[in-house]
């Protein structure tokens, strides 16, 4: 059961108020107990699958840094290499003052238009993108459902009728400040299972 909550706020692209949903008091499993989760059942232990995702921890950053991807699942669960970093005009501007300040002895433009050789390796930040397969989205969705929540509370409700009629009436899904939200989605049903 996924807790939501839904806020309304406004989007400054479209100029126009929007009611959107976030999740909230995420559980976490540890690790001891994913390991205890995925032996259950199977012929391998905890320690056993322990001991494997261990060496996937140590060796797969030592793979992705040979500038390879790594396809980890069977249904194409991969990890690859990711670069960031960047610099702006006004960054190589600051950039180029400093170095001036500090020898005014040198022959800087610090006004000059800024060049890709700028960007200097050592700026950059290695990275690890994941990418999911789309039947494991496929399959969450199938397992997923929805419980709306309070603002100020943890509490589960129910969408009353007076909300359903709210909804039916235009209403949007503004909070009024007692903790409770009146309005929602535009589904119509904010605490079912998905469509």
């Amino acid at each position: 059961m996924l807790n939501v909550q839904f806020y309304k706020v406004t989007n400054a692209l479209i100029n126009e108020d929007i009611v959107v949903p976030r999740l909230v008091n995420q559980q976490s499993l540890d690790f001891n107990a994913l390991c205890d989760y995925l032996a259950d059942g199977s012929t391998v232990t905890a320690a056993d699958v322990a001991a494997v995702m261990k060496q996937i921890e140590n060796r797969l950053p030592l793979v992705l840094g040979l500038n390879a991807k790594v396809v980890c699942s069977p249904e194409g669960l991969t990890f690859r290499p990711k670069v960031s970093g960047s610099i702006t005009q006004s960054q190589l501007k600051k950039k180029l003052e400093a170095k001036l300040a500090a020898d005014p002895t040198l022959d800087i433009d610090v006004n000059r238009v800024l060049q890709t050789s700028d960007l200097s390796v050592s700026d950059l930040t290695a990275e690890i993108s994941i990418e999911l397969p789309k039947v494991w989205n496929e399959r969450f969705q199938q397992k997923a459902t929805f419980k709306r929540v309070n603002k100020t509370t943890t509490d589960s409700t129910e969408d009353s009728d007076n909300n359903q009629n709210n909804l039916d009436n235009g209403g949007g899904g503004t909070n009024t400040g007692g903790g409770t939200n009146n309005g929602g989605g535009d589904n119509g049903d904010d605490t079912g299972e998905n469509d």
